[in-house]
């Protein structure tokens, strides 16, 4: 038996079908000797009877195939010159023909002074996953040409739309101004169904447009004061806010690294919900708090452990909802109102979900009907 010198069996011994369990092989090679020693699993994984065959180094490097063997060969003759390990991935066609990927990893050893003499490896049959990992990274590239393709349509199509659109609107808003004193009130109420169907229509398609225009992309994040953002949005809704006689209360807010022109548009949906959704006769009353929290203060969210989370929660008194819907309200398209009670797409808490996973943070509701309404937005002080 060849096997003895660096006692690479040794391993096998201490665990029993370890190889054939984790798929694998350990092999050394002396500096002394120019010799390398191999145990059963790298015999299996060559597709040889065990032992039947002298562990000569070009045996091995015969079964690799040719786009990988120069690489292959540079890596190992580098590491033997300058005595260090390394780590590689390749693929060989065994004797038996059947295709094979594998890890190689190697460690130097050194003798009481220090010196290298030799170096032992693992080799580790990494097909199955190799193939996995393949067909993953073609899904993931199917993917991103499909959402591609989905977002050039949405915004080819929304953005086609609105040309006829304006023009239905501008026509019979000129039939409407001019012809209105001979139109009886049936044909009055035609015309002005087709205008309110123009303005929904017009207003579905510029949140189909920010829908499709929140992918990431190529933009870096930067450092962004919320309290910035969250002012811009207050001064922006300040009629709305006076013809409402809203009350609003504000804390400090810090700065975050975001996207800046995500984090105003998610602060305005979010605003312009609080103001909308009112209870008649009610003046709303509209609370921002904020404060840091991490990963153990929400244990059913996939919060990264070592990173700390803005808390960003809005609060009001409006009409609220039922709690069952609490995730609903996020889906695109959805409603929890008719549109003669509430104008709007129902795209809106859609776009704040998107900017909210475009920073990698969360947002969630909670509700009661009839008792007001509670966002709660998580989002990372810092981008990894």
């Amino acid at each position: 038996m060849l096997l003895n010198k660096f006692n690479v069996e040794r391993f096998v011994d201490i665990f029993p079908h370890m190889e054939e369990i984790l798929h694998c092989g350990v092999f050394t090679y002396s500096y002394e000797d120019k010799k390398s020693y191999w145990s059963k699993g790298v015999y299996d994984i060559l597709g040889l009877e065990p032992y039947s065959v002298d562990t000569v180094f070009d045996l091995a490097v015969s079964f690799i195939l040719p786009e990988d063997k120069e690489r292959v060969m540079r890596t190992i003759t580098e590491a033997r010159e300058k005595k260090t390990g390394y780590e590689i991935d390749f693929s060989l066609l065994n004797a038996k023909g059947i295709y094979k990927r594998v890890h190689a990893v190697t460690y130097i050893k050194t003798n009481d002074l220090g010196l290298p003499f030799a170096y032992s490896g693992i080799v580790k049959d990494i097909t199955e996953s190799y193939f996995y990992k393949k067909a993953l990274e073609q899904k993931v590239l199917q993917l991103d040409k499909s959402n591609k393709n989905l977002q050039e349509f949405v915004y080819v199509a929304s953005h086609d739309l609105q040309e006829p659109l304006r023009k239905i609107s501008t026509f019979v808003e000129r039939l409407k101004s001019r012809f209105e004193p001979v139109l009886n009130e049936e044909g009055n109420l035609y015309v002005n169904r087709i205008l309110n169907s123009s303005n929904n229509m017009q207003i579905l398609l510029e949140d189909l447009l920010n829908f499709s225009r929140l992918s990431p992309g190529d933009k870096e994040f930067e450092l962004v004061s919320l309290q910035e953002c969250m002012n811009s949005v207050l001064n922006d809704l300040e009629i709305k806010i006076e013809e409402t006689k809203a009350r609003v209360s504000c804390d400090h807010l810090p700065e975050i690294e975001a996207y800046p022109s995500q984090i105003k548009q998610l602060f305005a949906n979010l605003m312009s919900n609080a103001l909308k959704f009112r209870k008649p006769g009610v003046d709303p009353d509209i609370s921002i708090t904020c404060d840091e929290v991490y990963a153990d203060a929400y244990p059913h969210y996939p919060l990264l452990k070592t990173q700390k989370y803005v808390r960003v929660v809005i609060r009001d008194n409006g009409i609220g909802f039922e709690q069952e819907f609490a995730e609903r309200i996020f889906m695109i398209f959805q409603r929890l109102n008719g549109k003669a009670e509430f104008a709007g797409s129902g795209i809106g808490l859609s776009i704040c979900k998107k900017i909210a996973e475009n920073h990698h943070g969360f947002i969630f509701a909670e509700g009661e009907l009839q008792q007001g309404s509670v966002f709660t937005v998580l989002l990372p002080s810092k981008q990894n």
